[in-house]
């Protein structure tokens, strides 16, 4: 039983094709693109939203197409009844405040809107907006940051 079980694997290995595995295609290279195609600075706006009930922070790199005095608009919109204060403040490299705020609004079911001159440096301004939810009652809203 053995030899005749032998004798049929081996025709049938015989008559079955090995198919053979297509050649790899040699590895291609990843190219980086050179340094002065650097990814372009997201030119805003800037918007988030909220729903909480304390204060939210948001952060965002500010950029302008041309560094220097620029105006910084801020508008809000939120369901509170008595509005909330949305304000934007400048931070430092380590991520702590750095001056006092750049502009707020006090945020409104119909919108609100304010704006400031500031100076946008070439390497951008670090933000914080800062939703201060100074009441502690749940609300939601949104807003929007561009610079011109």
């Amino acid at each position: 039983m053995r030899i005749i079980l032998a004798a049929v694997l081996l025709s049938v290995a015989a008559c079955g094709q090995v198919a053979e595995a297509p050649p790899e295609a040699p590895p291609t290279a990843e190219v980086a693109p050179p340094a002065s195609e650097a990814p372009a600075a997201d030119l805003g706006p800037y918007t988030n939203s909220w729903d909480a009930a304390e204060v939210t922070r948001f952060q965002h790199m500010l950029w302008a197409a041309e560094p220097g005095a620029r105006t910084i608009r801020l508008q809000a919109q939120t369901d509170a009844t008595g509005g909330e204060t949305v304000a934007v403040y400048p931070l430092r490299a380590d991520g702590s405040r750095a001056g006092g705020r750049i502009v707020f609004v006090v945020a409104d079911r119909d919108g609100e809107q304010v704006e400031a001159v500031r100076e946008v440096p070439a390497e951008g301004l670090s933000v914080s907006v800062v939703v201060e939810n100074a009441g502690g009652r749940r609300h939601a809203g949104t807003y929007t940051l561009t610079v011109e």
